[in-house]
This record gives structure tokens, C-alpha cells and sequence, in this order.
């Protein structure tokens, strides 16, 4: 399966998402802290700033930097993240992204038969022209062996307009979050990844908390739609629901859709264009992964990255333009294999 970049800076920053996600140690730190807990005191206080300022998308990434802290007797209730996402939601209960996070965090907390009922209703209400609400409600509908739900939610999500995962807004959100305490060269050294920026750690510290929401939803969809050969209705639902996946922001969610193309597609014109998309889409990410370190390490290669992120919120954007930016070419050369 293709990576996306947000999991390849996942890896790069490996120790210091370790640190994140550990839970805090139940005896008071000592004067001479760990890195560990350097760092795991840094992302407290954060949690702690962003839980005063109020605002929807605040107190959004402090549930979710707060999600490591479930188990933690020594954090109070109103700073984990059950209590922040709900005043996030109570702040902005249209958001699409409160919603789409709200549903992600059920989702990685009790897999089954998620999300929750009330929680599909508001983000169907708050962003009914995206298959990817619509394939959380599928994944739901399925889970409960809800049939005729299941297959009306597909349809849907083939009628919608576009598939968004959030993957952008939320790195967006996440990025300008982690500014709201400096980061010390101490913490910076803490975080265990060699020479990386300043940048480079938010936009890493970033990717590894958006990395870790799952898409219950992409994942049944591309089970279901699987078994639509025998179903002409299906499979033209189908079909239409995986070119909006393939038109999506972000690697990882392109990557599902181009591959359902290709599967779905009977031999021809279209089934061939969709394998030259697929051996493209492969040829940039092993492209950027090849630079993740540099994306890290060179604060202005990661603003590269970040301006074109923020002009459509879309991942796609962002590596194309480091890819241009380093010289790399966006096509694979001819005599390109995709990797086995």
C-alpha cells in the first residue's frame, strides 16, 4: 500500500511520536527530566494553553494531542480529550472538521460499529456533499448489518461531489496549534530526530497526530465495491465513488481510489489511463519519501510544502511542489518499475 506523507514523516519522527504517545509516568519527574518526559511536559503545556483559548480549532487539536492521556489518573477530566472535543463541538457544531476528527477518535477508540449514530447525523448535517461522510455512515450501516442503510449510504457517497479526508485542513489546523508555546532547541534535541527545524518538528509533530486517525470507511468501501462485478447498479456506484477517491487531497486516500479504478475497470482506454495514474502516483511518493528527511531538516524546504498545503488543503498539492522545488520530475521516466 502507498504511504502518504504523513506517514513517511511519521517514521522520520519516529522517537519523538513514541514520546508523545507514552503514557505520562505516575511519579513526579525528577529535576533532570528524561527527554521523554521533556517532552511529554511540553505537549501538556500546550494541551493546557490551547484548552484556554477557546476557539473550535484549538480546542480541537488539543483533543487530539490530548488522546495519549486517556489512561492518565493525573490529568483532569476537562483536559482530555472526551471534555475538549466536546466544547469543541459546542463552539462550532457546523464544523465538517470537529465532526470528521469527533468521528475518527470513536472510531480509533471503539472500532466496532462506529461512529457513533449522533455523531454520523451532525457531520452528515455539516458536510453532506462528501462521500467520505458518507462512507463512515456505510462503514456504520455494514457493521450493524444494516443492508438497505448500507447500500443507500453508497449510493450517496457515489452522488456526492467530492471525497475529502480532511487530511490538509487538519495538518493546517494541527501545524498552527503547536505554535502556541516556542520550541526550544532543548525540546527540539529531546524530540530525538537528528537535525530537524523548528518547522520541520510541527509540521512532523503534525503528521503523526493526523497519521493516527483511521478511515473505517475507505477501507469497507473498497471491501464492498470488490464484490460488485455481479451487480450492474453496484458496480456503476462503484466506479463513480472511486474516481472521487482517486480525485482526492491526499496520497494514501488517492492511492485506495486509483487502485479501485484499476479493479473495477474493464480492459481498455480507461482501465489503462487509470494504470498510468496508479504507476504516477507511485513514482512521486517513493519520490518524496526519498526527501522526507530533507522535508524535516530544511526549514525552507518544509515551508514549501506548507504554502502549497495551505492554497487548497490539498497533500497532493504539497508534494508536487517539493518535488518541483528539488528538480525531481512529476512523471516517472519510461523504463520506471513501480516497486514490487
Amino acid at each position: 500500500m502507498l504511504r502518504c506523507i504523513l506517514f513517511l514523516l511519521a517514521l522520520i519522527a519516529a522517537p519523538a511520536f513514541a514520546q508523545m504517545l507514552a503514557p505520562a509516568p505516575d511519579a513526579a519527574p525528577s529535576p533532570e527530566m528524561t527527554p521523554e518526559q521533556k517532552v511529554l511536559q511540553f505537549r501538556h503545556d500546550q494541551i493546557n494553553l490551547l484548552a484556554l483559548r477557546g476557539d473550535a480549532h484549538s480546542l480541537l487539536a488539543a483533543a487530539l494531542m490530548a488522546a495519549p492521556d486517556a489512561a492518565d489518573k493525573s490529568r483532569p477530566a476537562a483536559l482530555k480529550s472526551p471534555a475538549l472535543i466536546a466544547r469543541a463541538q459546542k463552539t462550532a457544531g457546523d464544523d465538517a472538521l470537529v465532526w470528521w476528527v469527533t468521528a475518527g477518535m470513536e472510531c480509533r477508540a471503539t472500532p466496532k460499529a462506529c461512529p457513533a449514530v449522533e455523531t454520523l447525523q451532525q457531520l452528515e448535517k455539516a458536510d453532506a456533499q462528501n462521500a467520505a461522510t458518507w462512507s463512515l455512515a456505510f462503514a456504520h450501516a455494514r457493521a450493524v448489518k444494516d443492508d438497505v442503510g448500507a447500500r443507500a449510504a453508497l449510493t450517496s457517497a457515489a452522488q456526492s461531489t467530492l471525497y475529502d479526508d480532511h487530511f490538509g485542513a487538519l495538518i493546517g489546523v494541527l501545524d498552527e496549534a503547536v505554535d502556541i508555546l516556542p520550541i526550544s532547541e532543548e525540546i527540539l534535541r529531546a524530540s530525538g530526530q537528528g537535525g530537524v527545524s523548528t518547522a520541520g518538528y510541527k509540521l512532523t509533530s503534525a503528521a503523526g497526530i493526523a497519521a493516527s486517525l483511521p478511515q473505517p470507511g475507505l477501507r469497507a468501501i473498497v471491501e464492498a465495491c470488490q464484490d460488485s462485478a455481479n451487480d450492474a447498479d453496484l458496480a456503476a456506484d462503484c466506479v463513480a465513488l472511486a474516481q472521487k477517491i482517486a480525485d482526492s487531497g491526499s496520497l494514501i486516500t488517492r492511492s485506495y481510489g486509483v487502485k479501485l479504478m484499476v479493479d473495477l475497470l474493464p480492459a481498455g482506454a480507461q482501465q489503462d489511463a487509470a494504470k498510468l495514474r496508479a504507476r504516477t502516483l507511485a513514482w512521486q511518493t517513493q519520490r518524496i519519501s526519498e526527501l522526507g528527511g530533507r522535508l524535516a531538516d530544511d526549514a525552507r524546504l518544509t515551508r514549501v510544502y506548507l504554502d502549497a498545503l495551505g492554497q487548497r488543503g490539498q497533500e497532493t498539492d504539497a508534494v508536487q511542489a517539493v518535488l518541483r522545488n528539488q528538480g525531481v520530475a512529476l512523471e516517472p521516466p519510461a523504463d520506471w518499475k513501480v516497486p514490487g
